[in-house]
């Protein structure tokens, strides 16, 4: 087998319960190209790393102490050796031809160098209808601007040198697609749907709750600094423009 086309970095934190469904989707994809898939394991304490282990696709394992998702990926990608990179959250799902579709478009154009996908929302069918009452989420098919929907060519992550900021447990992605841009990476978004998120009560599905609505203040905290960020990074922006006239 080849040196792989695709890298699929998976951060996995006491997933045991979805993490085997996770990787049946990253095995059942139709694009049959070399991949390699590292699960990194978060400082699980539940039998996370033995999932990973027994799986057939037979992932690579990376355990580390606990530092949260964006440490996670980082610690990932950083093990990669494919020539894009694309990242899944240990309990959602990628459609059968996402990667299919993703290397088509970076295919047709190598000025590219990252493909978004479309994103839907389903409800864990481990827990009753009456659990979801409560939780506010976007519902349905949406752009996907979430990492789990994300294939970057691993010259631009080297190019531009932005990782995921690992002081932010939320809004991470928000925070490094506005980097990115702001660096000018070209991407595209595509009308197809290649991720399927899962919304499970008590977990991080609920990033979107605001305090008001009884989300946790850190989420609220890591979203205001990166509002914060991004103002900063207009003003800079204006400030430059200004200054050249």
């Amino acid at each position: 087998m080849g040196a792989p086309f695709f890298s699929v970095v998976i951060p996995a934190w006491n997933a045991s319960a979805t993490l085997h469904q996770t990787l049946d989707s990253i095995a059942g994809q139709n694009d049959r190209s070399p991949r390699e898939v590292i699960v990194v394991d978060d400082g699980s304490s539940d039998r996370t790393v033995e999932v990973a282990q027994d799986h057939p696709s037979r992932p690579r394992v990376i355990s580390k102490p606990n530092g949260g998702a964006p440490s996670a990926f980082n610690v990932g990608i950083r093990a990669t050796t494919g020539a894009v990179l694309a990242f899944l959250d240990a309990d959602d799902l990628w459609t059968p031809d996402k990667l299919a579709l993703q290397r088509a478009a970076l295919d047709s154009d190598p000025l590219l160098d990252a493909v978004l996908g479309h994103s839907e929302t389903f409800e864990s069918p481990d827990y009753p209808s009456e659990a979801f009452a409560s939780l506010h989420y976007k519902k349905g098919r949406h752009p996907g601007y979430l990492v789990s929907s994300l294939a970057v060519r691993r010259s631009a992550f080297e190019r531009l040198g932005i990782l995921f900021d690992e002081g932010l447990r939320t809004g991470y992605f928000i925070d490094w697609y506005r980097k990115a841009i702001a660096a000018g990476m070209k991407m595209t978004m595509l009308d197809e749907t290649v991720h399927r998120r899962r919304i499970r009560p008590g977990t991080l599905s609920r990033r979107g709750v605001t305090v008001a609505a009884g989300g946790p203040a850190g989420m609220s905290s890591d979203f205001l600094e990166i509002a914060r960020r991004a103002l900063m990074a207009k003003r800079a922006a204006d400030d430059g423009e200004s200054g050249g006239q």
